[in-house]
Formats: structure tokens, sequence, C-alpha cells
């Protein structure tokens, strides 16, 4: 069970804490930073969310904000109540340390769902290829795995949210 921490952790010092969640499509990526969401919430941190995608296509086709970007329009924004959307066409795909630096300044933390090439430390989801994930992605903190898995890396399970979240907390407040 989630329950609010007494006082207030604040991991930042100057800028955002970035964790980045990978593994294959599927695999529950999007579920299980959900679940951090909000247990980082409970422990009174502010918490953004960063999905990478390989995809130019945003789910905007036909729509007013597509027809911009495809009129040539580099910046486009959508403001509804309570919220607003900006969307920046570049030449290529940013990495993440660059969309991390422009992006989210009054976050505690930032989990990113993807960016598995980055030089950010990562969660990865694993399964039946475990090896496989170990040795393709690169700062590896950590393992979330239905299946029992022997590894050097701490392992949990999905369902482990509050164990993940308090080793993060730790490991994000060593300084790295």
């Amino acid at each position: 069970m989630m329950e609010k921490s007494s006082k207030p952790m604040r991991l930042r010092k100057d800028a955002p804490k970035a964790v980045a969640v990978v593994g294959p499509s599927n695999s529950g990526k999007t579920e299980l930073i959900c679940r951090l969401v909000s247990w980082f919430q409970t422990q009174g941190l502010e918490v953004a969310v960063l999905k990478h995608s390989h995809h130019a296509n945003l789910g905007d086709t036909g729509k007013d904000t597509g027809r911009y970007r495809g009129s040539g329009a580099r910046n486009v924004a959508l403001a509804a109540p309570g919220l607003l959307q900006i969307t920046r066409s570049l030449d290529a795909d940013p990495p993440a340390e660059e969309v991390l630096a422009a992006w989210a300044p009054d976050a505690d933390l930032i989990l990113v769902e993807g960016y598995k090439s980055s030089s950010l430390p990562k969660i990865a989801l694993a399964g039946a290829k475990l090896e496989k994930v170990v040795t393709d992605y690169a700062r590896v903190i950590a393992l979330v795995s239905d299946e029992p898995c022997e590894s050097r890396l701490p392992v949990f399970s999905p369902n482990q949210v509050d164990e993940l979240g308090r080793f993060l907390r730790e490991f994000l407040s060593q300084g790295n």
C-alpha cells in the first residue's frame, strides 16, 4: 500500500534527476511508469514523464495540429483548460540529455520511457530474453521481470513498486 511520506523528499540540487525505463514493446513500461509516478508523488516529489518514440506521427493526423505541422510550422501548441501541449519539429531525433536540459524545470524527477541508447541510468524490463536486454542497454541499474531470474543487478517483479521506488530513491540520492 502506498502512503504519503511524513516529510517531503527532495532529490533536486540543480537539475531534475532522470531514469529511463526500457524494454521490448508491450513489456509493461507504461504501466510501470504510471505506478512509479503515483508512488513518487506520495513521497512528495514532482514527477514528469518523457516518452521517446520512433514515430513522427503523434496521433494528430487529420487534426488541426497535424495540419499545422504538415504545412511547415516547426512549433505548434495546443492549449486547453488545464493543458498545454507543445510540439517542436526538429531535423533529427533529439538526444535524451538535450530534451531533459530544456524541459520540465519544475520536476524533481523525470521518468523516461525509452531512450535505451542514452547515457541515463535504466530500469530494464526483462523476461525470457534477459541476457540480450542486459548486454544491449548501457547503464542498466536494475531489472523488472515477472519471471524469476538470477542477475548481479537487483531484480524486482512488476508488482514491487514500493521496493523499486525505494531503490530508485536511494540510487538517485547518492548523486547518480
